[in-house]
């Protein structure tokens, strides 16, 4: 994917979420594409993200008109690299090949236990689920400098920030609620 844009590098992940320098590319790179093409996008719209990327295509990001956009990239830092860090757990641990799914222990380090990994995945989520809510409560007091934020999308960040935390339940609101007719 030579065209494709990431609004997070790999070097700035590895120095927010503290990744070793010899973890793959490979992997944090998809890990950077679904933090950004599913989670973030979830944030702010397909739209927004479409215009963040094409201003970064041009190289016109930093341009004094573009202000807003690259206030926005800025910001969304810290929730890229710790979305990252969530996506990156399972793709250093497991790896597909063609005998399934296989871990590949080294004779000088000691793995940790799927427990331990769990946890650490959960710690990774959490700043993650925090720095969404910073960020959208951030985006909904400057919405009005994104036209490709629509109202639908507006509204869709204001709920989320009810229940902006990640986890396996649902924790109520209209779902828990009778249809009648």
């Amino acid at each position: 994917m030579a065209d494709e844009i990431l609004l997070i590098s790999e070097d700035r992940v590895k120095e927010t979420v503290d990744v070793s320098d010899n973890v793959a590319g490979k992997y944090i790179l998809t890990s950077i594409r679904e933090a950004q093409e599913i989670y973030f996008k979830r944030i702010i719209g397909t739209e927004l993200l479409t215009k963040c990327k094409e201003l970064v295509a041009a190289g016109v990001i930093r341009n004094p008109d573009n202000a807003a956009y690259k206030a926005l990239i800025d910001e969304s830092q810290l929730y890229l690299a710790y979305m990252t860090a969530v996506q990156l757990h399972h793709k250093v641990a497991y790896k597909i090949a063609n005998a399934g799914i296989v871990k590949t222990p080294d004779d000088k380090v000691i793995n940790a236990t799927d427990d331990e990994r769990d946890r650490q995945q959960q710690y990774y989520q959490s700043m993650a689920d925090a720095c969404a809510y910073e960020l959208q409560g951030w985006i909904l007091e400057r919405y009005r400098q994104y036209p490709e934020l629509t109202e639908n999308k507006c509204h869709e960040i204001k709920a989320n920030l009810y229940s902006a935390a990640t986890c396996g339940l649902w924790l109520g609101g209209a779902r828990g609620r009778r249809v009648r007719g």
